[in-house]
């Protein structure tokens, strides 16, 4: 966990000294950091069961999870993410002698508010798209809704949050007809040539 925080601060410092923006000229976007997995969450649980820690999520170790995206145009981005973490709080039903290995593979198209509200270095944003969870032995199809936040350090750094709920296609899956993953990281924002 040391290192960890070590790179984070590696990581403004470089940020501080090199200031870029994500737009046509800089359209990339990076992200990686650590998340949260809530088999128990699906439409009849209650909010504050969303909230609900020590009983429902599953914590992953720092850098489990993985994204980048691509700027498009008129505050849109296209992006594709990855995540792993090993679930022992299962849905309701659900129980196992030991914790299953999961991983997602999410696509997802993003709307940034950034032009809309002048929340100063705050952008929120949100997202839909289609994913593909493995957990044990099985695999199913999801459909995934997103709000985040980005909080911008400078112009190329920042702190990325989201919360992702995550609804099954597939019957009998083992998270309950839904999930939620919440995840917090870190942001670069590069890409081709830096406008005068």
């Amino acid at each position: 966990m040391k290192n960890f925080y070590k790179l984070l601060i590696v990581l403004f410092i470089f940020g501080a000294t090199s200031i870029q923006a994500q737009d046509e000229n800089n359209p990339w976007q990076i992200s990686f950091g650590a998340h949260a997995v809530d088999q128990e969450a699906d439409q009849g649980t209650s909010f504050t069961e969303f909230f609900n820690v020590e009983d429902n999520w599953n914590i992953s170790s720092p850098f489990s999870m993985f994204s980048v995206s691509r700027y498009l145009g008129n505050s849109l981005s296209l992006g594709v993410g990855m995540s792993f973490n090993s679930i022992s709080k299962y849905a309701t039903g659900f129980e196992m002698p030991e914790a299953s290995e999961y991983h997602t593979a999410d696509l997802m198209l993003k709307y940034s508010f950034d032009n809309v509200l002048d929340w100063g270095d705050w952008e929120p944003f949100v997202g839909v798209g289609p994913g593909c969870t493995w957990m044990g032995d099985e695999n199913w199809m999801t459909g995934n809704v997103t709000l985040g936040m980005n909080y911008w350090m400078n112009e190329r750094w920042g702190l990325t949050f989201q919360s992702e709920y995550k609804h099954s296609f597939d019957d009998g899956v083992m998270d309950e007809g839904g999930s939620m993953k919440w995840s917090a990281g870190v942001s670069v924002k590069l890409g081709g040539s830096k406008s005068d």
